[in-house]
């Protein structure tokens, strides 16, 4: 397992996810942990967070467990429940591998508020483009 620096630093080139505030958390085999400080630019027309940042830092935990070791994995299908607006001032995101097959994976991703309430699940299904080596 990479140190937590190194993997920050690969993941600062996505822009998208950084021009956001999104952090990365914890990152080990079995999980990995991001999240998000809400900010007023993160709020829809009714003054709520905008559900693409939720799917965002979402999808971004789901990259960084995937591709922390540079695994160059890609996503093949992702559905989001909103389960409950967020309270509070930070989001986190814990993905959680379900599946990990040579070439196929599947992710939970939870998203919570600070109250730790659940706002919403992804299940994300990843395609490691590169073959481990040794892969058939």
């Amino acid at each position: 397992m990479k140190p937590l620096d190194e993997i920050r630093a690969v993941f600062a080139r996505d822009i998208f996810a950084t021009e956001h505030g999104i952090t990365i958390d914890e990152v080990t085999q079995e999980r990995t942990v991001c999240s998000v400080a809400v900010q007023p630019r993160h709020m829809n027309a009714m003054g709520r967070v905008q559900g693409g940042l939720i799917f965002t830092l979402a999808d971004f935990a789901f990259a960084v467990a995937t591709n922390y070791d540079l695994q160059d994995t890609v996503t093949l299908h992702s559905t989001i429940h909103f389960v409950s607006a967020p309270g509070g001032g930070r989001l986190t995101a814990t993905a959680v591998r379900r599946h990990g097959g040579r070439s196929v994976s599947l992710y939970d991703v939870d998203v919570t508020d600070e109250q730790n309430r659940l706002v919403a699940r992804v299940s994300s299904t990843g395609f490691r483009k590169t073959p481990p080596a040794g892969a058939r």
